[in-house]
């Protein structure tokens, strides 16, 4: 079998490259460039031929020649000459005889077509300078390979061509590879090559361009006869999946060759998902190990946003093994669930508050039809161990919990979704709560009221805590302040321990009218108190 590219033909006719204005507008159209040059002819001729309108009418043709490249520095130049029809609606002509033995292979030619506006189009032909090459005596054995039996031997004889007056000759120290470059052979004396491979089904010869030789291919066609692969595979988990969990598909992948199975290693496996089923992006591809296994991770409701049918499929690009594919039975999944926006009682909360807690329970790809699920609010006192403080019946969406029963110690809290069979658990982040003793002023008094400049005030009150019962908090540290009248600012000028009855009283010297303030600032176990104020008239 032989084959040459259509541009090695006797007569080759080029396409022109994309048009482009040089200037801004121009009234030339329909600018069609032809180029014929025949590799047999003796003469070695090139013709170019343009063709153009222009309303304004075409003042000149010309074309720059260039070797290898269209931006490289031009070699030539042509002046057209007009040989049909007239400025307005012409056909005009150049010719170049190329020089084979100093640039040979591709010729780009720069036509230039200038009309009276003045304006300049461009457009680029090319044309290949080489001698006609062919691969004659081509044989390709055997008929008939397969993935066990695949060594195939391609033998031919590479000939060239210059002229139709001279007879194809034998070329010598010729490269002639592969569709790869692999494997490579070299032409003898007589022009002939032997090519040995091994594990390709589409094998050929392939002379590349070699000085002033033509490139040239021959491809063989044996026939593939191609071994069916086998894929065996489990899902796990195989009952129903709930929406956050890994799926993991596990199998074999065999070939049946002429004495059994054989494990195929390096092909690709992949999940195939159909387009109604997938949330997200599909699994990725793997390749089968030395042993032929494979291992396909994912998650279900992610990856998978409903339930269906999926099928594992293995391909072999080498072409001597079928596609296997197998089928993975129904695939059931239900929701992935996520708790966010997760918040539990004022910090600190006060010693006999309930505990408010509230989040948002979502449900991936949809809560469609899904009620009544099951939300726990857990606490903990170390953040590792959990009990649960109250279960609610919550719709997907915003939640709330207000117990009845009251929290007593420091914690963290947290709210969680145990999950189903077709719905996936969730948890929420956990939030630290300080429960802490409130505490009150009573009874707060400055006085007497009014008092005379210079004598004695005595600021006095009552400091309650609330614990099970209130009573009397002793030996706390209160504040106290004062503020002249007319003023905005506060100065501390006390701090008095209570009494363990939780009284405490100080004396101070009247000095101008004000207002007095006591307040117990709080400690690690206990809120601080109000601020109870008094105003005292100093005359």
């Amino acid at each position: 079998m032989r084959r040459t590219p259509s541009f090695l033909a006797a007569t080759a006719l080029a396409a022109s490259a994309l048009l482009v204005p040089a200037t801004a507008r121009a009234d030339a159209t329909g600018v069609k460039v032809t180029t014929a040059f025949d590799v047999l002819d003796p003469a070695r001729v090139a013709t170019f031929e343009v063709a153009a309108t222009s309303a304004t009418g075409v003042t000149d043709v010309r074309a720059n020649v260039h070797y290898r490249s269209p931006n490289a520095e031009p070699y030539a130049a042509l002046e057209f000459t007009r040989a049909e029809g007239t400025d307005n609606a012409g056909v005009w002509r150049a010719e170049l005889r190329p020089d084979v033995q100093s640039r040979p292979g591709l010729n780009f030619v720069e036509v230039l077509v200038t009309t009276a506006d003045g304006a300049t189009f461009r457009k680029v032909t090319s044309f290949d300078d080489c001698y006609r090459t062919t691969i004659d005596d081509f044989t390709s054995s055997p008929a008939v390979i397969d993935i066990d039996h695949s060594d195939v031997t391609l033998s031919g004889r590479v000939m060239v061509q210059k002229s139709r007056d001279t007879a194809p000759e034998p070329v010598a120290g010729i490269r002639v590879v592969g569709p790869t470059t692999e494997p490579e052979a070299t032409t003898d004396q007589d022009g002939r090559y032997v090519q040995r491979f091994t594990g390709t089904p589409r094998p050929g010869s392939y002379v590349q361009r070699q000085g002033q030789l033509c490139p040239v291919s021959a491809s063989a066609n044996p026939t593939v006869n191609q071994q069916a692969m086998e894929i065996t595979a489990q899902v796990t988990p195989s009952a129903p999946m709930t929406a956050q969990g890994d799926v993991v598909v596990k199998g074999k992948v065999v070939r049946h060759g002429a004495a059994g199975t054989v494990p195929v290693a390096g092909v690709p496996v992949w999940v195939e998902v159909p387009r109604d089923l997938l949330y997200f992006d599909p699994p990725g591809a793997v390749s089968t190990g030395p042993d032929g296994t494979f291992q396909i991770t994912f998650k279900a409701g992610w990856t998978v946003g409903k339930s269906g049918k999926l099928t594992v499929h293995a391909s072999d690009s080498s072409g001597f093994l079928a596609e296997g594919k197998a089928e993975l039975g129904p695939f059931t999944i239900g929701n992935a669930t996520r708790i966010t926006d997760f918040t539990a009682g004022r910090r600190p909360l006060p010693y006999g508050d309930p505990i408010e807690a509230s989040g948002r329970l979502t449900l991936l790809p949809n809560s469609n039809g899904i009620t009544n699920l099951p939300v726990d609010l857990e606490f903990s006192r170390d953040g590792k161990k959990w009990s649960l403080f109250q279960r609610e019946l919550q719709y997907p969406g915003t939640f709330f919990f207000s117990p009845n029963k009251l929290p007593k110690e420091d914690g963290y809290w947290r709210a969680r979704y145990a999950g189903s069979t077709l719905i996936g658990p969730a948890v929420s982040d956990a939030v630290y709560v300080d429960i802490k003793y409130r505490t009150q002023i009573y009874n707060f008094n400055a006085s007497p009221e009014p008092v005379k400049k210079g004598k004695t005030i005595t600021v006095k009150g009552l400091l309650d805590r609330f614990m099970d019962k209130a009573g009397p908090g002793p030996n706390a540290p209160v504040s106290i302040y004062f503020k002249p009248s007319g003023s905005t600012k506060w100065s501390q000028v006390a701090v008095v321990k209570t009494a363990s009855n939780g009284w405490f009283s100080k004396n101070f010297k009247a000095s101008e009218d004000g207002t007095w303030m006591a307040s117990y600032n709080g400690s690690a176990n206990y809120i601080a108190s109000n601020k109870p104020s008094d105003y005292v008239d100093v005359r």
